[in-house]
């Protein structure tokens, strides 16, 4: 075979390999997968969105809808009618709260509305009734590495003179002893004897008389699992 011949079966070669490599890059999971979600969980000024962006993104499809997109991810819970919401990455509200859904700055009510790559989503707690100054408090329970199902946040309004111990025994899942300042069990669940309940408003610990402290708007109350 002559040296120009040769120089022709090459180069088609390397354009052939060049080819392939160009058609496999255009066809990675980079354009359905990843697409850059932002995503929101807002409780007045709290932020409770966790790490459910990053289930958002790997749920992401091109195409696909708000629903669908809550569905897959698992991040939104929604009620038998396939549109009411739940609970948002494991928050509830009290019955009266709404969750509001915002897609680039735009509230929405179709949950069929198809999520465009990139989409910042908002999820935001809101009075149910119009014109209601919201003040919300949270109470969250901790199951830790022990009881993991158990961790759930519940949002309730906030009422004058509100103590922490009025806050338990309002969000119904918190049963104390007959002193009304040790908690016995939350959502049901008793500790083992190595294990027992420990309480933080807004992330500093509780001791002593703890439970007869005034909460104020906005106020987080942890109730965590732990060893002793």
């Amino acid at each position: 075979m002559s040296t120009k011949w040769m120089r022709l079966l090459l180069c088609l070669i390397l354009l052939a390999t060049a080819s392939g490599c160009g058609f496999g890059s255009g066809n990675t999971g980079s354009s359905n997968r990843g697409e850059g979600l932002t995503f929101s969980v807002l409780v007045g000024e709290s932020e409770l969105a966790g790490s459910s962006v990053r289930l958002l993104n790997e749920a992401y499809v091109k195409g696909i809808s708000i629903v669908e997109l809550f569905k897959k991810s698992g991040v939104v819970r929604l009620a038998a009618d396939g549109h009411s919401i739940l609970e948002v990455n494991k928050v509830a509200l009290d019955p009266g709260m709404s969750w509001e859904i915002q897609v680039n700055g735009k509230s929405i009510q179709e949950l069929n509305t198809i999520v465009e790559p990139g989409a910042a989503i908002v999820i935001a707690a809101r009075p149910a009734a119009i014109g209601t100054v919201f003040y919300p408090v949270i109470i969250t329970v901790n199951g830790g590495s022990e009881q993991p199902e158990l961790t759930h946040s519940h949002v309730l309004p906030f009422v004058e003179d509100m103590s922490v111990r009025a806050l338990m025994k309002n969000s119904g899942m918190v049963k104390l002893a007959d002193d009304n300042r040790t908690v016995l069990t939350v959502m049901e669940y008793t500790p083992l004897s190595s294990e027992e309940w420990r309480l933080k408003v807004n992330d500093k610990a509780l001791l002593g008389n703890g439970v007869d402290m005034k909460l104020k708007p906005q106020d987080k109350l942890e109730i965590a699992l732990v060893l002793r």
